[in-house]
């Protein structure tokens, strides 16, 4: 028997803040520069847009987003990645649990090295910039063959273990 458990992972470290907030100033002296420069406006406000998309991007990929990790066993047991940002909530993966062939703890060096094999893809899904310890799911199945990355406690990780074993 699968218990289901769920765990909530938020960022960590206040480094996604800082970025963010660094693109957020360069890119508000950026939008400045180009009213005060109409000579050189065109390329100003190329570079203005992009700090701004990466700021963007910073605050749903680090800043804004919750990961929850749920092990559910309504007729096949599964394991659903989720996250959250602000009010919108969306079902990121969806995996068998009999899918899941290892998990293993990475430091920040080991991630940072690691190469997936041709033909497998990297899914990373924890909200830390930057963090010490990830978790390295590897999947493989008739449907996907993926290694997916997380952010969890050694309680979810020893559970979701013991849920795998126990099929």
């Amino acid at each position: 028997m699968i218990k289901e458990i769920s765990y909530l992972a938020k960022p960590k470290n206040k480094k996604a803040k800082s970025v963010m907030l660094g693109l957020l100033g360069s890119s508000i002296i950026l939008v400045a520069a180009a009213t005060w420069t109409p000579k050189y406006s065109g390329i100003v406000w190329v570079f203005a847009l992009a700090f701004i998309t990466a700021t963007i991007y910073v605050y749903n990929r680090y800043v804004g987003a919750e990961y929850v990790y749920e092990i559910i066993d309504p007729s096949r047991p599964s394991f659903v990645i989720g996250m959250r940002v602000g009010k919108t909530a969306r079902t990121m993966a969806r995996l068998d649990l009999y899918a899941i062939k290892e998990i293993r703890r990475l430091t920040k060096e080991e991630y940072r090295k690691y190469k997936p094999e041709k033909g497998i893809l990297k899914y990373p899904y924890y909200p830390t910039m930057f963090s010490d310890e990830i978790y390295l799911l590897s999947v493989r199945s008739d449907y996907e063959n993926a290694d997916i990355f997380i952010e969890a406690d050694s309680e979810f990780i020893a559970a979701l273990d013991e849920s795998i074993k126990g099929m």
